[in-house]
């Protein structure tokens, strides 16, 4: 009856520490503000956003001149020349909302792909991190719904660490 006892907690044992899973946590987020690849694409994608703020200020300031002039002049323009002035008025302003749409279009594009490069590298990191210290689930803080974590299962440090490593052998 002893034997059989101490074999039974031997093996309850065995079962409840294969029960529980080393699982770790990611915050990509924090990933992409403090690591060097992560400020970079920052840094690249405001500097095009940026440059297309100025284009766009440059039109608007177009637009705003030839507005200025009809507006002083309406007065004593003839009726075709008023209506020259509108219609050229309206196609700037289509130019420009075009031009707007456009220049969303593309950041959101380079923001796409800049973010993908990111995210595969630092998949293949989390991949080699997690099957080197052993664990079993790693999730990404804001896609999993995690509703709490202990700070000992946050990996993210760590990542952003080896990635900026990776990064640095890469330059």
């Amino acid at each position: 009856m002893k034997r059989v006892s101490i074999l039974v907690v031997i093996l309850m044992m065995a079962f409840s520490v294969n029960a529980f899973a080393k699982i770790g946590v990611l915050n990509f987020q924090e990933v992409l503000k403090q690591s060097e690849a992560g400020k970079e694409v920052y840094n690249k994608l405001q500097t095009q956003a940026d440059e297309y703020d100025k284009k766009l200020s440059d039109l608007g300031n177009e637009i705003k001149v030839v507005q200025d002039e009809y507006a002083q002049k309406e007065s004593i323009y003839k009726e075709e020349t008023k209506e020259k002035k509108r219609t050229e008025i309206q196609r700037m302003i289509r130019s420009f909302n075009t031009s707007k749409e456009d220049y969303t279009k593309e950041l959101k594009r380079l923001e796409m792909r800049h973010l993908k490069k990111v995210q595969d590298e630092v998949m293949k990191i989390v991949t080699d991190l997690g099957k080197e210290l052993g664990y079993e689930v790693i999730l990404e803080v804001q896609n999993s719904a995690v509703l709490y974590m202990a700070d000992s299962v946050d990996i993210t440090d760590n990542v952003i660490k080896r990635y900026n490593k990776v990064y640095k052998q890469g330059k």
